[in-house]
C-alpha cells in the first residue's frame, strides 16, 4: 500500500469505531444530516441523478423530483452509515423477511444460488443479513481504486460472513463456488457499456450486465431476486422473489425479467434507488 492507502485504511477504522459507539437515534440523525449536507453542498453527479429521475418519471414536476433526490441522498447516507457501524448496527435493526422460503428452496436444489439485486435501498445491510444468517454468500464486488479503502470494505464484509470476489475474478472459480452450493450475490443494474445486453428500464434501452443470466444458463443454478428497503417505522424489509420467465430463457429475456422487477420496486420506492449511476450512458446501435 502507498502512504495514502494506509492513511485511508486507518482513517476508515477510526470513523467506523466512532460511529459504532453512537446511540442508534444519534446515528440515524447524523445520517440524515449528512444526506442533507450532501444534497445542498456536494454537486458531484447531482445533475446526473436529477436527469435520471426525470427520465424515469417524465410526468412528475421538479418539486417531486427534488424531494425524491433528497430522499435518495438520505438513503445513501443511511446505507453507508449503517455499513460502517456493523456489526453493532445490525444488532440494533428490526428486520422483517418476506418469502425466505424462496431462497431456502433454491438452496435445496444443490446447484448454488444466484442472488440478483441492485443498488437499491440498504444493499449493504442485505449482504450482512445473509451472512449473519449463515447463508454461504459471496459478493461480486467492484475493486476500489484506493487499496486502503478496498481492504477495509473487504474486511468489514467478511466480518459478518459475506465472502468477497472481485468482478474480474476467475469465472472458473465462480462456477466452482456454485457447484459447491454457494451463493453469488450480484448487483446487476449498472451501465455495462458495449459488453452488456440492452433491455428496457423505465422505457429506455439500457446496457445491462449479462453475467447473471449466463451463470444461470450455464450452471443451472436457480436465480432469486432480492432487495432491502426501509419502512418509515425504521423496519428493514428483506424480500426474496422468484424470477419467472415468460417464454424461452435467453440472456435478454432473463435480464429483462429481473430488470422489470427492479423497476417495479423503484416505482414503489423511488427515493431508494441509487440514481447517480449513468444508467443510460451507452447507446444502442441503430
Amino acid at each position: 500500500m502507498t502512504l495514502k492507502d494506509k492513511f485511508t485504511y486507518r482513517l476508515l477504522h477510526v470513523i467506523s469505531r466512532r460511529i459504532r459507539r453512537l446511540p442508534n437515534l444519534t446515528r440515524s440523525r447524523l445520517a440524515n444530516q449528512l444526506g442533507a449536507f450532501a444534497f445542498n453542498s456536494v454537486p458531484i453527479r447531482k445533475e446526473q441523478a436529477f436527469q435520471n429521475i426525470k427520465t424515469a418519471f417524465p410526468e412528475k414536476n421538479e418539486t417531486w423530483i427534488n424531494n425524491v433526490l433528497k430522499g435518495t441522498y438520505q438513503l445513501v447516507s443511511t446505507n453507508f452509515m449503517e455499513f460502517l457501524a456493523l456489526p453493532r448496527s445490525y444488532e440494533s435493526l428490526n428486520f422483517r423477511v418476506e418469502n425466505q422460503h424462496i431462497i431456502d428452496e433454491a438452496a435445496k436444489q444443490g446447484k448454488g444460488v444466484i442472488i440478483i439485486t441492485g443498488h437499491f435501498g440498504l444493499w449493504e445491510i442485505l449482504g450482512s443479513w445473509l451472512g449473519k444468517n449463515g447463508y454461504p454468500v459471496w459478493g461480486i464486488i467492484q475493486r476500489q481504486g484506493n487499496r486502503g479503502a478496498d481492504t477495509f470494505f473487504k474486511e468489514l464484509r467478511e466480518s459478518y460472513g459475506m465472502k468477497h470476489l472481485y468482478r474480474k475474478s476467475s469465472l472458473e472459480k465462480m462456477y466452482k463456488l456454485l457447484k459447491k452450493n454457494n451463493m453469488l450475490i450480484i448487483a446487476s443494474d449498472q451501465d455495462a457499456k458495449k459488453r452488456g445486453v440492452f433491455v428496457k428500464f423505465f422505457g429506455q434501452l439500457s446496457s445491462t450486465p449479462k453475467g447473471s443470466a449466463i451463470f444461470h444458463m450455464r450452471s443451472g443454478a436457480p436465480m432469486v431476486f432480492s432487495l432491502a428497503h426501509k419502512e418509515k417505522s425504521g423496519t428493514v424489509v428483506i424480500s426474496f422473489s422468484r424470477i419467472k420467465l415468460n417464454g424461452s430463457a435467453t440472456v435478454e429475456t432473463i435480464t429483462q425479467t429481473y430488470t422489470n422487477m427492479l423497476e417495479d420496486k423503484v416505482r414503489e420506492f423511488p427515493d431508494h434507488y441509487f440514481w447517480f449511476h449513468r444508467k443510460w450512458k451507452t447507446q444502442a446501435k441503430a
